[in-house]
């Protein structure tokens, strides 16, 4: 075979066996990652996760682009596939609902490997395509099935976010956040810029044992270290802090990602970036915060409107001004001094998780 021959047959297969398996994985893929989008979407309402493996799902699309649609179909022959009468007594059955993920994300990963494989036949390029997407999706799947297996989600509920401080001796900081839990808080945010790692890290540790037997959640502001060893449910992290995907990468699934938005494009970089949730303002003036500038309920309008992942309107909100807050559409609100510094902090807690309560929650992603 001359190099003409050679180059011809790597630009332009006509190999209908080659065809056949790149169509059959390609399929195999496309079906692994919707299984596991509808699985967050309609089962655990994960939105954040739904719209990552979207993303891969559109991204595998791109990198097939270049296979013409017409081989792959001409080479597609159901009836002679030998796999089909072959299958084994795990296959055909699931014992719990959770068993889809794992199963879908083993399939993916596969698809992908056959796909690299085979498609260095058609081009060198495509093959480093394949790669390149592999790897990147295998980051991808570990999170997925850790955080659809074992429910690592925010979900509708999760409206009434509270930050909170080291002021108080730990005793009495548990105690708080006990009763505040069941007054109808859903999130505790550890925030104390004038504390340092190993106070962090004794109220971190204090803050999850005195949650662990409401729904309530802990979140550790900016500290991932401290987050993944006390065992938090998220870090929250701001505009200048450690990046998004970095932050993926070493959490691996095992912990919410927050982050604070101040305008529109800063919000749908943290949605397209993986983030589970962000928070949005300032909103308005507040009580223990110095701005500069405010994003106002205008941010809130737009964020509503163009952001699918939980959105916490932040900075300022009270009982007085929550149906501000309303009317631009959000129905989540994290909040300091209106319930720490109001003369009943429970029943603050009470009176503005009823009033958030009363906007639906955004449904899920598409």
């Amino acid at each position: 075979m001359n190099d003409s021959t050679t180059t011809a047959n790597r630009d332009e297969p006509r190999n209908r066996e080659v065809w056949r398996v790149l169509d059959a994985n390609a399929n195999r893929a496309a079906e692994g990652l919707r299984t596991l989008e509808d699985y967050a979407r309609l089962v655990t309402e994960d939105t954040a996760t739904a719209r990552r493996v979207k993303q891969l799902r559109h991204l595998l699309a791109e990198v097939l682009a270049p296979l013409p649609r017409s081989e792959l179909l001409l080479a597609r022959a159901t009836h002679a596939d030998a796999g089909i009468r072959l299958s084994t007594h795990q296959e055909e059955q699931r014992g719990e609902l959770a068993q889809v993920v794992p199963a879908a994300c083993q399939r993916v990963s596969q698809s992908l490997r056959v796909l690299e494989e085979f498609s260095k036949y058609h081009s060198a390029a495509l093959g480093q395509a394949f790669k390149q997407l592999r790897y990147e999706t295998y980051d991808v799947l570990a999170e997925t099935e850790l955080r659809l297996v074992t429910g690592r989600q925010l979900t509708p509920d999760q409206r009434l976010y509270l930050l909170v401080d080291c002021s108080q001796a730990i005793e009495h900081f548990q105690q708080q956040l006990r009763q505040l839990a069941a007054a109808g808080v859903d999130l505790f945010q550890l925030r104390d810029k004038a504390a340092d790692g190993g106070q962090l890290m004794r109220y971190a540790r204090a803050g999850v044992a005195a949650l662990s037997e409401t729904a309530a959640r802990l979140i550790v502001n900016d500290r991932l270290d401290i987050a993944l060893a006390a065992g938090a449910a998220g870090v929250h992290l701001g505009q200048d802090d450690l990046g998004l995907s970095d932050a993926r990468r070493l959490a691996a699934g095992r912990l919410w990602i927050g982050i604070s938005t101040h305008d529109l494009d800063q919000a749908v970089a943290a949605q397209d970036g993986g983030a589970d949730y962000i928070g949005c303002g300032p909103t308005f003036p507040s009580q223990t915060k110095q701005f500069t500038s405010f994003a106002g309920t205008h941010f809130l309008q737009q964020a509503a409107a163009a952001i699918e992942i939980p959105l916490f309107a932040i900075g300022g909100i009270t009982l007085d001004n929550i149906d501000q807050v309303l009317q631009a559409g959000c129905g989540r609100a994290a909040v300091t001094a209106a319930i720490t510094r109001a003369a009943d902090p429970q029943a603050a807690a009470r009176q503005l998780k009823y009033r958030l309560c009363q906007a639906p929650a955004a449904a899920p992603v598409s």
